[in-house]
């Protein structure tokens, strides 16, 4: 079986199927806040799993290992038509604070897509409607 993967820059053509766990870095050229990134990380729901049961994990996380965690926003929505969940927090890394707005996407059936926009310096309004804006235009390719 041969398989075809698919970058910006172009493909690769495999020989057999391989698992995709690459993470994407962006950097908005045109941020007002210098260090803003868009991370796209993909994960998988562990077996005996439900997707809440992962977001619920993912948060358990965040606070036990995030100094000065404080979760903003904590909302079940859809992107692309998939099961979502939102969440915003701010924490601090070396005692400075940074702001964070994620997405966990449920696509396949217990693959993740998790998106997450990090504002260091803490809240940029602009910066951050950009990064919420750009996580909920994701669409899913269509084979």
């Amino acid at each position: 079986m041969q398989m075809v993967y698919r970058i910006a820059e172009g493909s690769l053509s495999l020989a057999s199927e391989w698992q995709d766990q690459s993470i994407n870095v962006l950097l908005p050229k045109q941020a007002k806040v210098q260090g803003a990134n868009l991370v796209i990380a993909r994960d998988q729901v562990p077996l005996g799993m439900t997707f809440q049961d992962y977001v619920a994990q993912q948060r358990q996380n965040f606070s036990a290992q995030l100094a000065g965690f404080e979760m903003i926003a904590d909302t079940a929505a859809t992107i692309d038509g998939r099961q979502a969940h939102f969440l915003e927090l701010g924490w601090r890394s070396d005692g400075k604070p940074i702001h964070q707005v994620m997405a966990m996407v449920l696509h396949d059936a217990n693959a993740v897509l998790n998106f997450t926009g990090s504002i260091p310096g803490g809240p940029d309004e602009e910066t951050r409607n950009a990064m919420i804006a750009a996580i909920t235009s994701f669409t899913f390719a269509r084979d």
